[in-house]
Parts: structure tokens; C-alpha cells; sequence
């Protein structure tokens, strides 16, 4: 688990994520728009095992410092960004 977050993982999902959310837009195919929200969902549920994980074994007392760097965060941003905006356009009639 060193080093788990400075690999590609953390880079390539959320820009999947962002490649199947554009061309949602482009071809408004239903299947690109449930890839993005797949690679939306993996990092999140990723984080949440080894948040929760950590919790349960060291309960309160640990600190956790994570080193994202600005691509990485800002491919999570605008992948969440796109995802929201897919959303609505389906949602809205």
C-alpha cells in the first residue's frame, strides 16, 4: 500500500472517467455515460475501504497525509464536474 496513491491508478480512472463523460456528449450513448460513472465510483469506494480500514485498526488516534498532486485532483474535479453535468441533461427532460 506505499506509494498506492503516486501510481497511475489515481491518474488514469479519473481521466477515463472524463474521456467516457465527453464522449457521453458527443454520441449520448447510455453505456459511455455508465463507464464514467463506474470510473467515478472506483476511486471513491478505493478511498472509502482505506479510510474505513485504517478506522478499524487504529480507531481515532492515526493521522493520514495524502499526497495528490494537481493533476490527479483537478482529473477528479473535472470528472465529478462532467459526471454532474451528464446528470443533469438526462435527468432534465
Amino acid at each position: 500500500m506505499n506509494n498506492f496513491l503516486s501510481s497511475s491508478f489515481s491518474t488514469s480512472v479519473p481521466l477515463a472517467s472524463v474521456v467516457f463523460s465527453i464522449l457521453y456528449m458527443v454520441y449520448v450513448n447510455i453505456g459511455l455515460y455508465i463507464l464514467a460513472a463506474i470510473c467515478l465510483i472506483i476511486p471513491g469506494l478505493v478511498f472509502l475501504f482505506i479510510s474505513a480500514y485504517l478506522f478499524i485498526q487504529f480507531e481515532r488516534l492515526v493521522t493520514i497525509e495524502l499526497d495528490l498532486d494537481t493533476m490527479q485532483l483537478g482529473l477528479m474535479q473535472l470528472a465529478v464536474i462532467l459526471f454532474v453535468i451528464n446528470s443533469m441533461v438526462i435527468i432534465t427532460p
